[in-house]
């Protein structure tokens, strides 16, 4: 059997006898569809993480900053940005150890809970974050900015209905 790498995307004729060997009843162009979004995806992430990588950011990173540039004195405990992030304690930590030695964040001592630190986000966090915004605003405007408008919420509409597949699809994995 031939060895396909990501590159070389089956075509339609390889998914139909690859789901006839499987006994899958799948639509063909649903496969190849998916494949194009997969495809799509993960090309549109890797130059977005390219414009990241050139302000010296990675996604969770810019992601944290913008938490703490809405919070309330731009400060949140760690668990609150966890949470929030939608990862764990554990990898939020070492996020903020990375930042905290780039001078982005700095801990804090709680005035009412000496048990508490939060992290705060520091004039150079703050400066970063403004460095790079115009930049995240350029990138998405090329990426998306040649859609139109009735465009857009057909994109929302289909992203929906993806979301919901992938809700189902996890419900599914769990039972």
């Amino acid at each position: 059997m031939d060895k396909f790498n990501f590159n070389n995307r089956p075509n339609a004729a390889r998914i139909e006898l690859t789901k006839n060997s499987a006994l899958s009843d799948i639509d063909t162009e649903v496969v190849l569809q998916f494949l194009n979004f997969q495809w799509a995806y993960r090309g549109m992430q890797r130059q977005y993480d390219a414009v990241l990588t050139q302000h010296h950011l990675t996604e969770s990173r810019f992601i944290i900053l913008m938490f703490l540039s809405e919070a309330t004195d731009q400060q949140l405990l760690p668990s609150e940005i966890a949470d929030q992030l939608g990862a764990t304690r554990a990898t939020v930590s070492k996020l903020l150890r990375g930042m905290a030695a780039d001078g982005w964040v700095q801990k804090r001592a709680s005035e009412t809970d000496k048990r508490a630190t939060y992290m705060q986000l520091t004039p150079t966090g703050k400066a970063t974050l403004d460095a790079f915004l115009p930049a995240n605003f350029a990138a998405v405007k090329t990426l998306f900015g040649q859609l139109t408008p009735d465009e857009l919420k057909t994109f929302a509409s289909l992203l929906n209905k993806i979301n919901q597949g992938t809700s189902n699809l996890k419900t599914e994995m769990e039972s």
